[in-house]
Formats: structure tokens, sequence, C-alpha cells
């Protein structure tokens, strides 16, 4: 699966507040939600609840974990409301959104 090799950098803040292994475990669980979403073009974004954010874009066929805060500047409305209505208290292990376009070429 060409994904699975896919880039993925990794936030300065997230590298100093957890250990390598759990940020490669979010990672993995990422990936996992990836192939359910396969059939858009979107920027798919997984957060977890310790507020870390695995971005998988598939149009610049790279990825990032960065900090939830990171998501919140850029997201408005509707999106943002559910976004931290759920960070509030998770319901479930993640939480799954995706952002029109491409994260890293702003298309």
């Amino acid at each position: 699966m060409p994904d699975s090799t896919m880039p993925i950098e990794v936030h300065p803040d997230v590298t100093k507040s957890f250990a390598k292994e759990y940020i490669e475990a979010v990672i993995s669980d990422a990936m996992k939600v990836l192939p359910s979403y396969q059939h858009r073009q979107d920027t798919l974004v997984v957060i977890n609840p310790r507020r870390v954010a695995v971005i998988l874009d598939k149009q610049a066929s790279k990825g990032a974990v960065i900090p939830v805060e990171l998501i919140e500047q850029i997201v408005e409305g509707q999106m943002k409301t559910k976004l931290q209505t759920w960070l509030a208290n998770p319901p479930s292990p993640f939480y799954v959104m995706h952002i029109a376009g491409s994260w890293f070429t702003g298309t």
C-alpha cells in the first residue's frame, strides 16, 4: 500500500511531549483509519484524546504529527465546535475530520 510509506514529519512540540514509541503508535493508528477514506481527495486528520493530530495529506503524499491546537486555529464554525466538544469529553478513541484540499500545498 503506497500510503504506508508516506513520509510523516513530527512537530517539535509533539517530540518534546511524548515518547517516540507513543508517537509511532499514534501514526500507526491513523494509518489504520486511512483505508476507510481512500476515496476522498482531501486531507484526513485523525485526533486522539491526548490532543495529538495526525495529518495524512493524500494530494501531497505526506503527513505530519502536530498538536491539535494548530488544527483548532484553522477550523471554524460547526467544524470547530464539534472538535472542541469531542476534545472536552472524548467518547471514542479517535476524532476523524477532513480539511479541504492539501494541508501542505494550500490547494
